[in-house]
């Protein structure tokens, strides 16, 4: 895998930590608990918005072109017999399985020779809690897409999810979009989690994303 941060690793450990801190502490199903979590998420959101204010489109999408480049010549026989190249993203990376998935006016295009659009880069996507989602990345959304979202997400507000159902609806892109309740940001990365709900919520999510990318 190529480092698309410069060697600046985001600002995760520290909070699964915490996050797995608490579920320790026994309280992980009460009030006192959720509270606790939806504490670590706030702290999350900003040190994540800090790292993500250094680690723009321009600097990483250029490379994950040059990664699919690289794939299909490498794998063709792969991408040839499942008729594309699938895309699975956690957290920043669901914002890119979006914009691959995305068919767009294409820079430096000769318009008079018909070449004014680019894209989809993928045949289907899946996105986990995806992270700095706006209703545009779904506007020109070609590949189908599953979405994995937590209820109440500072990160993928509920607002920019219903929105979003909306932009695919009236784009007529085959989705689906589960939310889960009571779990934290991140879940659906394998973790520490002792609370007994998170742990078979990653399982859904994970049977939720492979079974999408199985079907098409």
């Amino acid at each position: 895998m190529p480092d698309l941060f410069s060697g600046d690793p985001a600002p995760n450990s520290q909070v699964k930590e915490d996050d797995a801190d608490i579920q320790a502490g026994g309280d992980g199903g009460g009030f006192i608990g959720m509270f606790k979590l939806k504490a670590v998420e706030t702290a999350k959101s900003f040190m994540i918005d800090m790292w993500l204010a250094r680690h723009t489109e321009d600097k990483i999408l250029p490379i994950i072109h040059k990664v699919l480049d690289a794939a299909k010549e490498e794998f063709a026989d792969a991408v040839g017999n499942g008729g594309g190249v699938y895309a699975v993203g956690y957290c920043i990376g669901g914002r890119y399985v979006l914009l691959l998935g995305q068919q767009r006016e294409k820079k430096g295009a000769d318009v008079e020779q018909g070449e004014v659009k680019e894209g989809p880069w993928i045949k289907a996507g899946a996105v986990a809690h995806a992270t700095m989602v706006s209703k545009g990345d779904f506007v020109g959304l070609k590949a189908p897409v599953s979405l994995v979202n937590v209820e109440s997400d500072p990160m993928f507000p509920d607002e920019v999810r219903v929105a979003a159902e909306d932009e695919m609806r009236k784009g007529g892109v085959e989705h689906e979009v589960k939310v889960y309740p009571g779990v934290p940001h991140g879940f659906a990365v394998v973790g520490q989690y002792e609370d007994e709900n998170i742990k078979e919520a990653q399982k859904t999510a994970y049977g939720q994303m492979l079974k999408w990318l199985q079907d098409h």
